[in-house]
């Protein structure tokens, strides 16, 4: 996984007076899955545009397997295979027509399509609804057809872009299994999200926040950059006890999930003095232990800088 397929340069993209994205730098690697991950506005779907070539940068630029997109527009476009987040599905068109036509406008030859398209529509589970209309798939589905229509030029990198917001849990379950099939194939994944858990489903991870690449490394890599603590407080009152922890200096967030919250604390913070804090305010506190942290972690104690 040496070969550089994505060099970003100093990349650089405004919109009037906001920065959407502010001088990255990145390398993706040939057959690596890189996950862009961040909230709404941190300048993701920016990103993932200047990268297939939609959005042209203010400065800096973008090398895609040796082509300079920025000059050579066309002859870079076919390395990349691009899902956005609202894919163009032709509605009255069906399975089997959408991906014909998309056919058609990458110039698949016709003595491999049938072919391929066979195959996509096997390991995606749409074989059985390939004469079906896409108005009348489900979210799941219609996802597992833009990404065949995607991908169906056989490109060697392809860029999702939040391909499972919205997504039922089964289906982003049956579209990562695609993926993973994809990533095996050979294929580069870059996927912007912003879903933790996917994330680290990924070699590696960008984390951006306003239009800045704050982090990038291995999932691992990233939660071993943690100074500080994360502990979890299993309490009868969490709503309560998650108040009165946010007014403490050495919290840095906690989180609520049912009886039990999830604690960041600083670096040096003693977390017996938390269950002492929360003792002595007659606060019910059944357990407190600490935790492997993971990357919503290190997420939200870089931004806390």
């Amino acid at each position: 996984m040496n070969e550089i397929v994505i060099a970003v340069n100093n990349l650089t993209k405004r919109f009037d007076d906001l920065v959407a994205v502010d001088d990255v730098n990145l390398q993706i690697h040939k057959g690596e899955s890189f996950a862009l991950l961040g909230p709404d506005g941190s300048g993701k779907t920016t990103t993932m545009r200047l990268l297939c070539g939609i959005l042209t940068p203010d400065s800096g630029n973008i090398i895609i397997n040796d082509i300079d997109i920025s000059k050579h527009a066309e002859k870079s476009r076919a390395q990349i295979g691009y899902m956005p987040q609202r894919f163009g599905l032709y509605e009255n068109l069906s399975v089997l027509q959408n991906i014909n036509f998309f056919s058609d406008l990458y110039t698949v030859d016709k003595t491999i399509r049938k072919k391929r398209i066979d195959e996509y529509l096997e390991f995606s589970r749409l074989t059985l609804f390939a004469n079906r209309l896409a108005r009348q798939l489900s979210g799941g589905m219609r996802q597992k057809l833009a990404l065949i229509c995607s991908i169906i030029h056989n490109p060697p990198i392809l860029l999702l872009d939040e391909p499972t917001t919205g997504v039922d849990p089964v289906s982003r379950r049956d579209f990562w299994k695609i993926l993973h099939r994809l990533l095996a194939g050979g294929m580069t994944l870059v996927i912007s999200t912003p879903y933790m858990d996917e994330a680290e489903r990924c070699n590696r991870i960008g984390l951006i926040h306003k239009g800045k690449m704050l982090l990038v490394n291995t999932p691992n890599e990233l939660k071993k950059q943690l100074t500080g603590k994360v502990i979890e407080i299993k309490c009868d009152e969490p709503h309560n006890v998650s108040k009165l922890l946010k007014k403490e200096k050495s919290v840095i967030s906690a989180q609520t999930f049912n009886d039990k919250i999830r604690v960041l604390l600083d670096e040096g913070a003693n977390p017996q003095n938390i269950l002492s804090l929360l003792t002595s305010k007659g606060m019910n506190v059944v357990n407190v232990k600490e935790v492997i942290p993971n990357v919503e972690d290190i997420f939200i104690s870089k931004l806390a800088k």
